[in-house]
């Protein structure tokens, strides 16, 4: 199993929830997300510009990063995306299954 099979394997509401209530610590970054994808952004064309003083070489490898961070974006985007819809059904599921029971169906 590769790992993008691996984070449709953890779409799950009960993985969501022991994660939420169980889950790993990690350092919340408060920034808006413009300025945290500029502030990677800057920290890598400052060190490309060091690599790569030529301005065409430079080009050259801007446009190979934008296509692969435009990649990245766009599989992360679908799955985030599929995954929404898995747990909205897994929501709906489980409001049904509530209902039923409460209402002696």
């Amino acid at each position: 199993m590769d790992y993008i099979d691996e984070i449709f394997t953890r779409a799950d509401i009960q993985q969501i929830r022991a994660f939420l209530m169980d889950g790993a610590e990690c350092v919340t970054d408060l920034r808006p997300y413009k300025e945290r994808i500029d502030s990677a952004e800057q920290a890598l064309s400052d060190h490309l510009h060091r690599d790569y003083p030529n301005e065409n070489d430079f080009d050259e490898i801007i446009s190979i990063k934008n296509a692969y961070g435009s990649a990245i974006e766009n599989v992360y985007m679908e799955i985030g995306l599929q995954i929404g819809a898995i747990l909205a059904a897994q929501v709906v599921w489980n409001v049904k299954k509530s209902y039923e029971k409460s209402a002696g169906l």
